[in-house]
């Protein structure tokens, strides 16, 4: 399904800690176009999502990691749906967002979202072939979110928790210091599909990212937890 995404200056640093009272001012908002909905937030690794309050009635998925808000399975259909888009659109400058996506659902939408400056984005093709070592890299996203890229392209977002055991591999160094820093328990990373990654990607490949990167990962990591200190 194609989709739109609106670029955005952030008035602010990525602000988590709003989400909140974000979340009841939207429950205002939504009352007032007549609505009984009531939003709650359900918070993941990597991901802040605001459900509406009603089955089927779509979300919000804030992805803390890219600075990026969703707008999932919510159809804009008339007046009061356009003025909840530009709702999120402002709030999502408040929390220091980089941009909005959305996917279309229509030819309304789109031009809702072209009018205002949205760029219509790619769907993803499939990655052919096995995953080249050289390929693959890592860079930092914010504070310890990092970000797995493939020919230089995003990939993967890699959120640093504690895990049961080691992933199979070499256990570098810099894992090691880290591991000791914080009590001793294994550390591994949380890992989900970059939104502007452009291809779809089997489990192989996404298995083969993951190992290829990690020590990367893993030095990048300690240092920038020892810059923090």
């Amino acid at each position: 399904m194609p989709w739109m995404e609106i670029e955005i200056n952030p008035q602010s640093d990525w602000n988590e800690e709003g989400l909140e009272d974000w979340t009841l001012a939207l429950g205002a908002f939504l009352t007032e176009k007549g609505t009984e909905l009531k939003p709650e937030i359900r918070r993941l690794p990597g991901f802040n999502i605001v459900h509406m309050g009603e089955e089927g009635a779509g979300a919000l998925t804030l992805h803390n990691a890219e600075r990026l808000v969703l707008i999932d399975g919510i159809e804009l259909k008339g007046a009061s749906d356009f003025d909840f888009a530009r709702f999120v659109i402002r709030f999502a400058g408040q929390m220091g967002a980089v941009g909005v996506c959305a996917s279309i659902n229509s030819s309304a939408e789109r031009h809702f979202w072209e009018q205002i400056g949205g760029i219509l984005r790619p769907d993803p093709v499939s990655l052919e072939g096995k995953i080249i070592r050289d390929k693959v890299s890592i860079q930092q996203l914010i504070k310890f979110f990092l970000l797995v890229t493939y020919e230089e392209e995003p990939v993967l977002c890699l959120e640093p928790i504690t895990v049961n055991c080691h992933a199979p591999g070499i256990i570098s160094l810099a894992q090691r210091r880290l591991e000791k820093m914080y009590g001793g328990n294994p550390l591994g990373f949380a890992s989900w599909r970059a939104v502007h990654c452009p291809w779809t990607i089997t489990q192989d490949q996404w298995q083969d990212l993951l190992a290829y990167s990690r020590l990367q990962a893993f030095d990048l990591l300690e240092e920038l937890v020892l810059n923090s200190l």
